[in-house]
């Protein structure tokens, strides 16, 4: 079994490593885990000021390692992780064409009313775009869950 999820930041994380972990995935799958980063105005750097999609990518893969590490410990599953850049639901369809995924995990922001209409939703352009079947994951109402 071969497994992309895509993780935006540590909440999306935890829900996607206590799917995993519930789901019980054999040791032998392997699971390439995926943060995107939108490309925009913050891609062009100023002295003296930070950087935010620096930033975004250092914070981000530190989240991704903690979770390759978590399932590696837990479940001895080989785990993989990577920060891309481009159009969110483009890269991880391309993510899994190249992965030959089975599976696609997207925590889901449940976006509603104004904030949907302005921001859309990611998880339906991914549910539309990916070449495989796709997990769409409630974000956790439980804030205790822990990656190590």
């Amino acid at each position: 079994m071969k497994l992309v999820v895509a993780i935006d930041g540590e909440e999306s994380a935890k829900s996607a490593l206590a799917h995993i972990l519930k789901a019980k995935y054999a040791s032998s799958t392997q699971i390439h885990l995926i943060h995107v980063i939108v490309p925009g105005f913050a891609d062009v750097s100023v002295d003296g000021i930070p950087n935010p999609a620096v930033e975004e990518r250092t914070e981000e893969q530190a989240v991704l390692n903690k979770m390759v590490g978590s399932l590696k410990e837990s479940l001895k599953i080989n785990a993989t992780a990577e920060v891309l850049a481009g159009e969110t639901a483009e890269v991880i369809a391309q993510a899994c064409e190249q992965f030959e995924a089975d599976e696609v995990i997207v925590p889901s922001h449940h976006r509603h009313g104004f904030s949907r209409f302005w921001f859309g939703s990611i998880a339906d352009d991914i549910v539309d775009a990916a070449p495989c079947t796709t997990i769409v994951l409630q974000m956790p109402k439980d804030k205790t869950l822990n990656l190590s």
